[in-house]
């Protein structure tokens, strides 16, 4: 783990986090006004991951930097109990090495995806944070796509073709690799819907 990421670690916590009013949000925005949780890549791995997602999918890169969704969204304000709890669940799971890369897509839906592994956990670590109380009752949506960081996301209405275009484009062309999973992120959106990390919780008992 980074220094920055140690410090955010060791200093940040629920009630520091500030959420923002959301009243001007389309209604899709408002459902994540208390956030999400995420796997972040690191410095060194991100850069060139967000310079393709500002290239082809503008919009979305001016929402949140390059992220592997975890969780659906939070629907109440985390509180410390809750945090404490979520840190007890990750304790049981050591941090693990996540391969990133081919490019991919996901017919019919059009878009342009980096490829996750390993699958398994990756789901594990899915499935122990929404054991926690802040998710109970909330269904895990989506849960048998595989798990994948997007570089570009189009519109339902768009056909394949765009995607197959930017998949042969960008080829084998793409950095791919390896980086150590050792911590999830809760992301919230500011006043003007960017996604901002308030929050890192450690996997492992270290």
């Amino acid at each position: 783990m980074t220094d920055e990421k140690e410090k955010l670690v060791m200093n940040a916590n629920a009630t520091n986090i500030e959420y923002a009013d959301g009243s001007a949000w389309e209604e899709w925005q408002k459902e994540y006004k208390y956030g999400a949780f995420y796997i972040i890549p690191p410095k060194g791995i991100i850069e060139p991951i967000d310079e393709l997602r500002c290239k082809y999918d503008p919009k979305s890169h001016s929402i949140s930097p390059a992220h592997i969704s975890l969780s659906e969204p939070l629907r109440q304000p985390l509180t410390e109990a809750q945090v404490g709890e979520l840190k007890a669940a990750l304790a049981q799971m050591e941090p693990f090495e996540i391969h990133y890369g081919p490019l991919r897509s996901f017919p019919p839906y059009p878009g342009v995806v980096y490829s996750i592994e390993p699958d398994d956990k990756f789901m594990n670590l899915r499935l122990l944070i929404h054991s926690v109380s802040i998710f109970r009752d909330v269904e895990l949506k989506h849960k048998d796509i595989p798990p994948h960081m997007t570089i570009a996301e189009f519109g339902l209405g768009e056909d394949m073709e765009q995607t197959n275009r930017l998949l042969e484009e960008l080829g084998e062309n793409v950095p791919e690799g390896f980086f150590l999973c050792d911590s999830i992120e809760l992301a919230v959106p500011n006043k003007d819907f960017y996604f901002e990390r308030v929050l890192i919780v450690a996997l492992g008992k270290n």
